[in-house]
């Protein structure tokens, strides 16, 4: 990434650290020219009352000049919480903080069907006072989760209790299903609340053109840039020791697994292989519910069998696989049904729990009641017509029983709140957009457990044999089980990044979270959602055959060989298609040609008979300010100073794209600069030079040695992806393991007046091609395998 205040210029990386924070100081530098345009116009505003009222319309043209300057720049927009009543320095943001005290200072007092918000924060913050009862059980934990009350202690308390409050809308709330009757009222203390202040909106400069009365609930874009800045970071760019748990998501432990588990699983290897943090990620199975109950029984054998035998499938697959897991759970462990039940008291305790009459339509297969909205009519072959949901397709029941219910709808504004001030909770974006887009409709309450009657296999309601917990709860409270729930989940939580299919995205996206608010936890830092796999543009089904077995992908395309093409081609906004053509396409031109060919070409006996690292000439490859104007190249070309950019900048694409959950995108980065090297090194023809000639030796070592470092920088860059086929190549270029860290990557440091500790290394010994290439002639044998 080139600097936006000097001239291009190439790279220098002799230390890698402050290649990894360069983006994140470019942010900041950014941030910093904005706010001190802000606090030129707050000065200005805060002279009289006049100057006040009239501040916003002057100060508007100024904001936009501003934001066109960043963007003209390059910088990345920085983006902000949306509270409006902290900030980093207390400073810039003076004038909005008081302006929005005042309105928000007029001693309004809720009615007294309505709950109080209880007084939060050190001295000096903001505070909100309204009438009402004592706190309830469900607020001791923070009343601005339920309730949006405010702090300014320093950011920490604020970004776990919310920040400031949107208007809000108080439509009649429909029932959830076709109907729901005798439903015992929430008590009057758990009522949707009202915002603090109406008057309160968020900053947002980036749409400042546009009428407040269309800023929601109409429609609710990421906020872009709001002030003040962030009082915590969703993003985890932790330091050393700094603890993480990645997870996959909870496989249903009812089948065999597929390509898409693997998927999932491989998501977050290679995430936590990249961060190189202390985390804990943790594959699980849920072999609770109806689901199991039903396919054991189809089986004829128990669940607990069907379940030891499919956990025991997951958990060879993902060994297979090379997922490097710390901890495999399974919901049927004592360990879990401990922390649930633990769970379920919890929520009894703060009054988030009832127990009511429910009936609707009920789909076995995703485990929960549907609303007529999103069901339809299927007729089959005896000419009979059934309802069955839009989405998956599978059949619905009406059903009718009394259960325990959770007050969803208490939680709609907090979770609005969550989201807005986390903008990268959620990712990638058209999945964020979608689950505000559900938090705007109607959150009806949520039926929590099933007459033990008809569901046997799952966890009992504590103090309640006659009900079973849903096990929806039942498998969410498995994140918080494997952390060692409730005695040390604390040193863990909230430092969660869940892995999981779009397919329960609701349940984790809004269920989960709520659950923990009602519990008196902090919902997770960021869920990573992608779509599925299909088979030739058809979703994977036993009935149609194609459900493709990862037993038999690995086996044939080597682990490493697969654990790349679905990384390469996963794409999670989109679904993505499998062909065993493809497979061999990918992998054929990218790994075996492309990578596996340059490495056997530049270390060949031919190329270099002393089997060394060569060293580096600045006399062939001079170091300049800019390629594009500098004439005195040596016998470089402006193409090879392109490539020793694309290079050098590649660590920071690579982990800026993973950050983002946009693995496929730093394998394409990649991919193209193996490209360029492999151009590079065809360019010049290192085979037609003579070693006899002292010139001639020299320009050759120089290109050897440019492409063994860009071998090197692939390498350690695609550990986290293809981990054997990595360390083969880095065994290769005799990299010890202590060498193969992001944080002690370098690459060509003698332009910063550094020797090269590589040079006149004796390269490792050759152990064979680095991939075999596929055979064509047996590119369908996967497909045709039934699972």
């Amino acid at each position: 990434m080139s600097c936006p205040f000097a001239k291009p210029c190439l790279p220098h990386l002799s230390d890698c650290n402050e290649l990894l924070c360069q983006n994140k100081r470019l942010q900041a530098a950014a941030g910093t020219k904005y706010h001190n345009v802000i606090k030129d116009i707050n000065s200005k505003n805060s002279h009289g009352a006049d100057a006040q009222r009239s501040g916003a319309s002057r100060s508007a043209p100024c904001r936009r000049a501003v934001l066109q300057h960043l963007h003209v720049q390059g910088h990345r927009q920085p983006r902000y919480s949306c509270t409006a009543s902290a900030s980093r320095d207390g400073s810039a943001d003076a004038h909005y903080v008081q302006r929005e005290a005042s309105a928000g200072s007029t001693g309004s007092r809720e009615p007294s069907g309505r709950a109080g918000v209880a007084p939060s924060g050190p001295p000096g913050s903001r505070r909100s006072h309204t009438a009402g009862p004592a706190r309830s059980p469900l607020t001791c934990g923070g009343p601005a989760l339920l309730h949006g009350a405010q702090r300014s202690d320093g950011g920490q308390a604020a970004a776990r209790h919310g920040a400031a409050p949107g208007p809000t809308s108080h439509r009649p709330r429909r029932p959830h299903g076709a109907r729901a009757a005798s439903r015992t009222p929430a008590p009057h203390w758990l009522s949707r609340p009202r915002p603090i202040c109406p008057r309160a909106r968020p900053l947002c400069l980036a749409v400042s053109m546009v009428p407040p009365s269309l800023w929601f609930p109409l429609a609710m874009p990421r906020p872009a840039l709001l002030l003040p800045p962030p009082l915590r970071r969703a993003s985890s760019t932790a330091g050393p020791g700094r603890r993480l748990l990645l997870s996959t998501p909870i496989f249903y432990a009812n089948g065999p697994p597929h390509i898409g588990h693997l998927y999932s699983a491989l998501l977050a290897d290679a995430l936590h292989r990249h961060r190189g943090l202390r985390g804990i990620p943790s594959p699980r199975t849920d072999e609770h519910g109806l689901k199991i109950q039903q396919a054991a029984a189809a089986a004829g054998t128990s669940p607990p069998e069907l379940c030891a035998r499919i956990s025991a499938l997951f958990h060879q697959a993902f060994t297979q696989a090379a997922i490097s897991f710390t901890d495999f759970i399974r919901t049927s462990e004592p360990r879990h049904c401990q922390a649930v039940c633990h769970f379920w008291a919890a929520l009894q305790e703060r009054g988030a729990l009832y127990k009511g009459s429910y009936e609707g339509w009920y789909c076995t297969a995703e485990e929960g009641f549907l609303p007529e909205s999103q069901l339809t009519e299927r007729v089959d072959a005896q000419g009979n017509i059934h309802k069955v949901s839009m989405e998956s397709g599978h059949e619905v029941h009406w059903t009718k029983e009394e259960n325990y219910m959770f007050k969803l709808s208490a939680f709609q504004d907090p979770l609005q709140k969550w989201l807005r001030n986390n903008p990268r909770a959620i990712s990638p974006e058209p999945f964020y957009q979608r689950v505000l887009c559900w938090l705007v409709e109607d959150l009806p309450d949520l039926s929590i457990s099933r007459e033990r009657s008809r569901l046997q296999w799952g966890i009992p309601v504590p103090s309640d044999s006659t009900q079973t917990i849903y096990v929806w709860v039942d498998a969410l409270v498995n994140y918080l089980s494997v952390l060692g729930y409730p005695e040390t989940h604390g040193e863990w939580w909230p430092a969660v990044h869940h892995v999981v299919g779009k397919d329960i995205l609701k349940f984790h996206a809004v269920y989960w979270p709520a659950l923990l608010m009602a519990a008196g936890l902090s919902p997770p830092e960021r869920i990573f959602v992608h779509s599925h796999w299909t088979v030739r543009g058809q979703k994977m089904s036993k009935s149609l055959g194609n459900v493709i077995d990862p037993f038999a992908c690995n086996e044939r395309y080597t682990v490493d060989g697969f654990r790349y093409f679905l990384l390469r081609q996963g794409v999670p906004e989109r679904d993505c298609d499998y062909y065993d053509e493809k497979v061999v396409k990918v992998l054929n031109s990218e790994l075996a040609d492309a990578l596996g060919g340059l490495l056997n070409r530049s270390t060949a006996p031919g190329i270099n008979p002393s089997n060394t690292y060569p060293c580096f000439s600045e006399t062939c490859f001079p170091k300049v300010v800019d390629y594009r104007e500098t004439e005195a190249l040596g016998r470089a070309a402006a193409e090879d100073y392109e490539l020793v950019v694309s290079v050098a900048s590649l660590p920071l694409q690579v982990a800026s794209y993973f950050e983002d959950f946009q693995i496929y995108k730093a394998l394409e980065c990649i991919a193209l600069c193996v490209r360029q090297t492999n151009g590079f090194f065809q360019r010049h023809r290192p085979w037609k030079l003579d070693r006899k000639d002292p010139t001639e030796k020299m320009w050759l070592d120089t290109i050897i040695h440019v492409t063994l470092e860009c071998l090197r920088v692939y390498g350690t860059l695609l550990q986290p992806v293809i981990p054997h086929i990595a360390d083969k190549l880095l065994s290769r270029l005799a990299v010890e393991p202590e060498e193969r860290k992001i944080s002690s990557l370098t690459f060509l440091p003698r332009y910063n007046g550094k020797p090269c500790p590589f040079e006149g290394r004796q390269l490792g010994p050759d152990t064979g091609i680095l991939f075999h290439r596929l055979e064509k002639s047996s590119q369908h044998q996967i497909e045709n395998k039934k699972l």
